[in-house]
């Protein structure tokens, strides 16, 4: 499978998973980028439905505004990454790592969120409707105020 390590590559993954996107799944490939280092990426505003980011390393990078439906963070690092309206709707990110993270009016609606680290986390005006979390684990978030969270569970 490939990976992309320069920003040329990733710029290449990334047009190609519009496409698949787009398309329906008819052309194009989706987006790999499992166990790649992304520390500190801009992907503000796109359009990544369904890419693939397990074990990867996302810390502080920028995703605002990202669509990330159906997204695979499972096991990735996203400390101190900025989501502000981020589209997670779907978003696996069971054991992902979103200490410090800015979910800043974030969609995470049916996102499963079991396993991972929320401290210092801010949910600020986010939507977890019926997303799947750990008892107990919005007792380290940090700025809860008007989130909209109900149905869910383990």
């Amino acid at each position: 499978m490939e990976r992309a390590t320069t920003g040329t590559e990733r710029d290449r993954m990334i047009a190609r998973h519009l496409s698949w996107v787009l398309s329906g799944g008819k052309s194009g490939a989706p987006a790999d980028f499992c166990d790649t280092p992304l520390d500190g990426v801009n992907f503000h505003a796109h359009t990544l439905d369904g890419a693939r980011f397990a074990r990867a390393s996302l810390r502080r990078a920028e995703l605002r505004r990202a669509r990330l439906r159906r997204a695979d963070f499972a096991g990735a690092d996203l400390s101190g990454a900025l989501l502000h309206d981020a589209d997670l709707n779907g978003a696996d990110l069971r054991g992902a790592d979103l200490s410090r993270a800015e979910l800043i009016r974030a969609d995470l609606t049916d996102a499963d969120l079991r396993g991972a680290r929320l401290e210092g986390t801010r949910l600020y005006k986010a939507v977890l409707r019926a997303a799947r979390l750990d008892e107990g684990a919005l007792e380290g978030v940090e700025d809860l105020d008007e989130a909209e969270i109900r149905g869910g569970g383990p």
